[in-house]
């Protein structure tokens, strides 16, 4: 951390530069058109140089006046930063963990300095203040998920990832009509065996129609498998992680989320945490708004689960309980869809997900 006397005012270089050039300060005070005490106060750090007074050094000592303007900025900020160690030391003690692992991902640069990891991070995220961050779970959330080591930081973090990815991605106009006559090509993406390959198609089939799409992986402590952002009024995005690494989850989940796309409001962010843990402590939430979130989560699923296995084939082949390989594969090729969306539909109706069978149905998704 800083230490005062490893700070330096920019008048020590101005007094080297008098020196220099065989100058008084009674002299700099003449040239620059300041008084006596003025120019003292410069020379000692007690007065900050100012634009103007930066100009007219640069013409009595022919030295830019950037120079001396960034001795000023590095000065006060060095200023700045003693003056506010212990918040620094807080902040970055919160923050160290999944800096490193912005850094594994090339999205900030490492650093040991402890300052610039916590300005670098700040900048990352756009913010002043890691207040700023607990007040923008607060206000945009609409569920706090209630799940072991939640970290609202991190999941902030991984979604910050996204917003800035999307910025520079340009799209077609958003197309509520083309996205729905696709979703049978999408339904054929389960199917194929390099899932890489089929995530690359997902992504240029929804950018045909208006919709970025990105695959983040996962970060710790976050439950969550994805989000549904509109960045404006016409640039939907939906972002889904490799939670749980598993190819019927991510389907699931992508669906889910572009169930919020086509029917949900276009304010906020709609959340798909771990539906295994309890996510039932809503915030900053009135009755009225608790109730529509939960009437737009129930209708997502609903669009999803439809969507990939038709609802009404889906209650025929559950009532016969007939969950042998065979049959699963059988109904699969039926409904056009991938036998592991299958297995995973009927883990989660039977709340069984170590059903031997089921399980071997399972592909791995790791982004």
């Amino acid at each position: 951390m800083n230490n005062m006397d490893n700070i330096i005012c920019p008048g020590e270089t101005i007094k080297e530069l008098l020196e220099v050039n065989n100058l008084t300060q009674n002299d700099l005070a003449d040239k620059l058109g300041l008084e006596l005490k003025t120019v003292n106060l410069i020379l000692n750090g007690k007065a900050p140089i100012t634009n103007e007074t930066a100009f007219k050094l640069e013409m009595i000592f022919g030295i830019d006046a950037s120079f001396f303007n960034n001795l000023e900025f590095n000065y006060r900020k060095k200023l700045n930063q003693f003056a506010n160690q212990e918040v620094v030391e807080k902040e970055y003690e919160r923050i160290k963990d999944v800096y490193k692992e912005l850094v594994k991902r090339n999205l900030v640069h490492e650093s040991k300095d402890k300052y610039i990891v916590v300005d670098n991070f700040k900048k990352f995220m756009e913010i002043v203040s890691l207040n700023d961050l607990e007040k923008e779970y607060y206000k945009v959330f609409c569920r706090k998920a209630n799940v072991s080591n939640f970290d609202y930081i991190n999941l902030l973090v991984w979604i910050q990832i996204g917003l800035r990815k999307a910025r520079n991605i340009e799209i077609k106009d958003y197309n509520k009509k083309l996205i729905l006559e696709k979703i049978d090509e999408i339904k054929e993406l389960t199917k194929l065996e390099n899932q890489e390959e089929a995530r690359k198609k997902l992504y240029n089939i929804c950018k045909e129609c208006g919709i970025i799409v990105l695959f983040e992986k996962s970060m710790p402590k976050t439950a969550i498998y994805g989000i549904a952002k509109w960045l404006d009024t016409n640039k939907p995005i939906i972002q889904i992680s490799d939670r749980g690494k598993n190819v019927a989850t991510f389907w699931f989940s992508f669906m889910h989320e572009l169930g919020h796309i086509l029917n949900g409001r276009k304010k906020g962010f709609f959340i798909d945490y771990d539906k295994e843990n309890d996510l039932s402590e809503n915030v900053n939430l009135g009755e009225d708004e608790i109730i529509l979130n939960q009437v737009e989560e129930f209708k997502a699923d609903k669009f999803a689960n439809n969507n990939l296995i038709p609802e009404k084939e889906f209650k025929k082949f559950f009532q016969n309980k007939n969950f042998s390989k065979d049959s699963i594969i059988d109904f699969a090729n039926k409904n056009s869809i991938a036998p592991c969306i299958v297995a995973g539909r009927l883990e989660h109706e039977l709340n069984n997900y170590s059903d031997r069978i089921l399980n071997s149905f399972r592909i791995k998704n790791e982004f």
